[in-house]
């Protein structure tokens, strides 16, 4: 049963409608306008900040090791500045006190606006987008990482910690397959991916912060490249101590679990901004396909949704990893 409707759920809708008119002027064409979605029912929040957190990144070789993950975080930095990379997570609907929504992944097409950037899923291919059930939770924290898959090298010494979400946040289900988008035509093919972050919604501008997006990566896949960072072809294989890279002490390695199922936890911390959302591609949540016009109050004007569509989770076959409800055999590092 849905939580009833609180004044702090209005504030939050009110604030939402004025943020997607205050910047329709000079932004897109009179057809981002067109496309735009009712806030009070959907808010999309683009990631400004990715960080790969387990395992690190290495270059080198075995005589003299050094650690790269930052010059990789930095890619990825630059890569989302440039608006190369815009992951983008659509929530239905954004009200931490309703118990559970749904949510799309999907490689955005964004701009610089006003007060909020403006992103669209116009021109996305839909196989790209993926689409996922989140509960949400107004008590504890939500999400945790697969047992003994975190490298305890990277915990402390000045690491970043992966985050934890203190509620009000929300937790997604599990996901069978993502292509995380690390640079412009770089994919990462992660499977059994799991998100999860808090809300951070008053005052504006409205936030999903202390975010954590984790994945594994089969060795199969990993030694695969995957697009060209730094004017060469990436594979993650080459970057991984234990695997293709170098290691920084004997025996120091970040693959995780036993053949045939050995590979890499990935895990990325992540904050996303709001950002004003215009859709064209069919959402999930009703049955009839046809689509529900919502007036919007601080415009009068009608704003157009589409509250169905085809499965947003179908795609190529990613290759699955360990069960998350297990774990796997952890990373050991000296």
């Amino acid at each position: 049963m849905a939580a009833p409707v609180t004044a702090l759920s209005v504030h939050r809708r009110v604030h939402l409608l004025a943020a997607g008119s205050l910047l329709l002027a000079g932004c897109y064409s009179g057809d981002f306008f067109n496309r735009l979605v009712d806030p009070t029912a959907t808010a999309a929040f683009r990631i400004t900040r990715l960080t790969l957190i387990d395992p690190h990144a290495y270059i080198g070789n075995n005589v003299q090791c050094e650690d790269s993950t930052a010059a990789l975080n930095k890619i990825f930095a630059d890569n989302i500045a440039s608006f190369d990379v815009n992951t983008t997570l659509v929530l239905h609907p954004l009200d931490p006190d309703v118990g559970s929504g749904a949510m799309e992944i999907v490689p955005a097409k964004c701009v610089p606006g006003g007060e909020l950037v403006n992103c669209t899923d116009k021109d996305v291919d839909i196989a790209e987008i993926v689409s996922v059930d989140f509960n949400n939770s107004v008590g504890g924290t939500c999400g945790n990482p697969v047992a003994m898959s975190l490298n305890p090298a990277y915990q402390g010494g000045g690491n970043e910690a992966l985050h934890q979400a203190m509620s009000p946040c929300f937790v997604s289900a599990p996901i069978p397959k993502l292509g995380l988008k690390l640079a412009l035509d770089v994919p990462l093919p992660l499977s059994n991916v799991q998100i999860y972050a808090a809300y951070a919604l008053d005052p504006p501008p409205q936030r999903l912060v202390s975010g954590v997006l984790f994945g594994f990566v089969p060795t199969s896949v990993a030694m695969i490249p995957i697009g060209a960072l730094n004017d060469g072809p990436f594979a993650l294989w080459s970057s991984l101590a234990g695997g293709g890279s170098c290691q920084p002490t004997p025996g120091f390695t970040d693959i995780d679990g036993a053949a045939p199922e050995d590979g890499v936890w990935m895990y990325f911390n992540f904050t996303a901004e709001l950002v004003a959302w215009s859709s064209e591609s069919n959402l999930p949540g009703t049955s009839t396909g046809e689509p529900t016009t919502t007036a919007d109050p601080m415009t009068t004007a009608g704003v157009t949704t589409t509250t169905t569509g085809p499965d947003l989770t179908t795609g190529p076959d990613l290759t699955t990893g360990p069960d998350l409800t297990t774990g796997s055999t952890g990373s050991t590092g000296t």
